[in-house]
């Protein structure tokens, strides 16, 4: 348990007679990043919400950082570490990218209610988004309104804003959605660079970048977890070639 920041056990969801979830156990290692994989509408967002506390589960525990928050709120459970990102966009389009970290910083600290001007002379706050800027690499479009930025920018900023909520443990739902190659590569780059401040739980479709970021990866067939393995085990895995991978190695 020590190595684990989140342990999950037997968590199950129903739906009448249909089980999206069934008894589902996985964890997360720190700095790791392990990937759910499955085909679609295998239950990975079902448990993802369940994760978050969004849905709530029939049976089963979840255990973050050795602390039961199994019958916690979402936002309850937000609040002591899990962070959530590209379900629902919380970037601002009329800020700047700097003011929108500050501003998750701000939300960070229960401080939201500052006048805006006094942001803008708070040096401290501003060295933590200008750090963070750094870390995503977007410090050269710091003062680049959001809307204004590309897809694969606005992408990298959703996981600053990620950042300054500083989680422990970070929930990646299709990230790479909608990005072209070189945007993947930098999603890629990132994601290496960050699990060290807090492993992350990946759901993604685009095989190659699992493949080229996974610690672990887990798949989900009909609710279950069929297989759990490195890149190469699972690869190398009879049963997931055939539900879900589709072609030989």
């Amino acid at each position: 348990m020590k190595n684990k920041i989140l342990n999950i056990k037997n968590l199950s969801k129903s739906y009448g007679a249909f089980k999206v979830t069934d008894e589902i156990a996985i964890d997360l290692n720190f700095n790791e990043i392990h990937a759910l994989i499955g085909p679609n509408g295998a239950g990975k967002s079902t448990l993802i919400k369940q994760i978050v506390g969004s849905v709530k589960h029939d049976i089963g525990s979840i255990i973050l950082d050795q602390e039961d928050i199994t019958d916690l709120t979402d936002i309850e459970r937000a609040k002591i570490g899990i962070s959530r990102t590209f379900q629902v966009s919380s970037i601002i389009p009329k800020f700047s990218a700097l003011e929108n970290i500050i501003l998750s910083l701000l939300n960070k600290s229960n401080n939201t209610f500052q006048l805006f001007k006094s942001l803008k002379q708070n040096r401290e706050l501003h060295l933590k988004a200008k750090k963070i800027l750094r870390d995503i690499d977007l410090d050269s479009k710091s003062d680049e309104v959001a809307s204004e930025l590309s897809h694969g920018d606005r992408r990298k900023l959703e996981v600053g804003l990620a950042l300054a909520m500083d989680p422990k443990v970070f929930l990646f739902d299709e990230p790479m959605a909608g990005l072209d190659e070189i945007g993947t590569k930098m999603m890629i780059d990132l994601f290496k660079k960050i699990k060290a401040n807090s492993p992350i739980l990946l759901i993604e479709h685009d095989m190659e970048a699992v493949f080229a970021l996974a610690d672990r990866v887990s798949v989900i067939v009909y609710g279950k977890i069929v297989a759990t393995g490195t890149v190469k085990e699972i690869k190398s895995n009879k049963l997931v070639r055939d539900v879900y991978l589709g072609y030989e190695i």
